[in-house]
Formats: C-alpha cells, structure tokens, sequence
C-alpha cells in the first residue's frame, strides 16, 4: 500500500468523525442563538416590568395626594 493510499484510507475514516463534528458545531450554534433570544426576551421583560413599576408608583403617589386632599389620609409632618 502507497502512502497516498494509506492518506486515502484515513481520510475515509475521518469523514464521519469531521462530519459529527461539523454538526455539532452547528447544534452549538443554533444553541447560542437561542440563548442570546433568550437573554434579549430577558433584558426586554425586565424594562417592562420597571416602566410598569414606576407607573404604578406614580399612580399611588397620585391617589396619596388625593386622599390627604380629602382630608382621608392624615398629612405628614
């Protein structure tokens, strides 16, 4: 056997690890696009919940202001 067939036949059995390989890398990839959707969903999530918390804040500091207009709640000193 020559030594280009010698390369020959290690490169035939080398295909099928290099070509698992190739595929999980690709799985890897698809892997870190998902959790980068992920971390952006998260971030998204997150600044929606702060806007509604301060909305709230502000609507309950409206309705302070009302009852202590009301003489409802007492003014603080």
């Amino acid at each position: 056997m020559t030594d280009n067939e010698m390369l020959d036949a290690m490169r035939d059995l080398l295909k099928p690890i290099n070509n698992k390989l190739e595929e999980l890398s690709l799985k890897i990839d698809g892997t870190d696009l998902k959790i980068e959707s992920l971390r952006l969903e998260n971030k998204t999530e997150h600044r929606a919940m702060r806007k509604d918390i301060e909305k709230l804040n502000d609507e309950m500091e409206t309705i302070i202001e009302v009852l202590k207009g009301k003489n409802i709640l007492p003014i603080a000193k």
